[in-house]
């Protein structure tokens, strides 16, 4: 049943990546101040699109990484706090 779907999926992706492929072929030249080159207009955006998806990829982990740090430096205040709080409600000598 999966592998249906998957390819109930697929398909239609394939279908639409390959007009948009074959809407997009003209040739666009791309100016890299000492380099000139010309590429099909869908490679560009694919590229474009590339770039876009490793960026966020990359602030979405600084993000992650920034959130376990706050996790650990909580988590270490609450077993300081729980220590503390049961010395206090020791009972007394």
């Amino acid at each position: 049943m999966k592998r249906f779907i998957s390819l109930l999926v697929s398909i239609p992706l394939i279908l639409v990546i390959a007009a948009f492929t074959f809407k997009n072929a003209q040739l666009v030249t791309v100016d890299l101040f000492t380099v000139q080159l010309d590429l099909p207009l869908t490679v560009i955006l694919l590229i474009a699109m590339l770039i876009g998806v490793i960026l966020g990829y990359a602030i979405n982990l600084v993000t992650l990484f920034s959130q376990k740090r706050t996790i650990r430096r909580l988590q270490r205040k609450k077993e300081t706090l729980q220590g503390l709080s049961s010395v206090l409600h020791k009972p007394g000598k």
